[in-house]
């Protein structure tokens, strides 16, 4: 290859490095799962169709697809802006679940006109997902206690505090399971594609993409936030005000979650009858690292995991594969795709040669 074809395909793989290292990490996370099926199951064809092409084989399950890219969004954006930081606030999944209880308080007992009344509750929610998250940090910040261990346990506590919301302030008396009553109309979320469960909260995770966007890239506070999460030094030393930018940070990431519980029940279940956590929230954790805290690619690893679960759902209804071999598979994709490392002493080699043709240095 000439010189100057190679050096310009070098600059190609540099600048697109991400790009070239997803490529190829699914790639190889594919490789790895066909040997697997291959050794257990006794129609690879038909797994391979249903885990790649099913997701897009109907209305109602791509909008299965959609409708899980909902809360994989906003607890995917609710991880990211509490680690852009450094601080490693695991209490969004607890967030989540009381988001969605309280959400099912304010539908049944308040009454306002349906425009107005999601909109209301998902204010509340936010506001109440932001303060809760604001525990941790404090405690964190006054007592240096360690934020990940205050996170984890408050999440039990969520958890119990929804179920008691659920099994003592909700509770329908007359259905044989733990459930509300169903919300009035004005205080659900419409269904607006034919077939399927997506609803407008869809247009809430959007909007909550493109305003987390513009905060962190075009704002003060969202340069505070970055140079914070960068080097708090040099963010202290610049004037700005870390414990103010840690906590504002951290509600952030909370009322998101909470918009997330909140979305998700007047949307999905338009009751609330959930008596654990989802996990969501740890699912935001997994899209978070995916999407290296950038709210555009957040968005993406949100949408591409909604996509292998639901294909990881339809691998497990159609096929001989057994629902745990069906996570193994799902779970070969992420952690390929989130190796950081995988070629980057490839690109550190390519680096060093630009540098050093640029600078004139010649290798004897």
């Amino acid at each position: 290859m000439c010189d100057p074809l190679k050096e310009k395909m070098r600059r190609i793989f540099i600048y697109n490095f991400e790009a070239f290292r997803i490529l190829v990490a699914i790639t190889i996370a594919f490789s790895v799962i066909a040997v697997l099926v291959l050794l257990t199951s006794d129609d690879a064809g038909a797994v391979s169709y249903w885990f790649i092409l099913g997701p897009l084989t109907s209305m109602r399950r791509l909008g299965g697809v959609l409708e899980l890219s909902i809360p994989f969004i906003l607890c995917g954006l609710s991880v990211s802006m509490m680690f852009q930081v450094n601080k490693f606030n695991l209490c969004s999944d607890g967030i989540f679940y009381i988001g969605m209880a309280f959400a099912s308080v304010f539908a049944l007992k308040l009454d306002l006109p349906p425009v107005l009344f999601p909109i209301v509750i998902i204010v509340l929610c936010a506001v109440i997902g932001g303060l809760t998250a604001l525990i941790p940090a404090s405690l964190n910040l006054k007592f240096n206690a360690s934020v990940v261990v205050c996170a984890l346990m408050l999440n039990y506590v969520l958890q119990y505090l929804g179920r008691y919301i659920l099994l003592y302030k909700v509770k329908d008396p007359a259905l044989t399971y733990n459930g509300s009553a169903i919300f009035p109309k004005a205080a659900t979320l419409t269904h607006f594609v034919p077939k399927t469960r997506i609803h407008t909260g869809i247009f809430v995770a959007i909007a909550a993409v493109l305003i987390i966007y513009w905060v962190l890239r075009s704002t003060k506070l969202g340069f505070a936030i970055r140079i914070t999460g960068k080097n708090e030094d040099f963010a202290k030393a610049s004037g700005i005000n870390v414990a103010l930018t840690v906590l504002v940070s951290q509600f952030i990431g909370g009322a998101l979650a909470g918009i997330g519980g909140a979305v998700e029940v007047m949307g999905i279940y338009q009751q609330f009858r959930i008596d654990t956590l989802l996990g969501y929230g740890f699912d935001g954790l997994l899209i978070a690292v995916i999407g290296k805290n950038d709210p555009l690619r957040v968005t993406v690893a949100a949408v591409a995991l909604a996509y292998l679960r639901q294909g990881a759902a339809l691998v497990n209804s159609y096929t001989d594969i057994p629902l745990e071999l069906v996570q193994v598979l799902q779970s070969m994709i992420v952690i390929f795709v989130a190796a950081e490392q995988l070629m980057a002493g490839l690109k550190h080699k390519m680096i060093v040669e630009e540098s050093e043709k640029a600078g004139g240095v010649q290798h004897v």
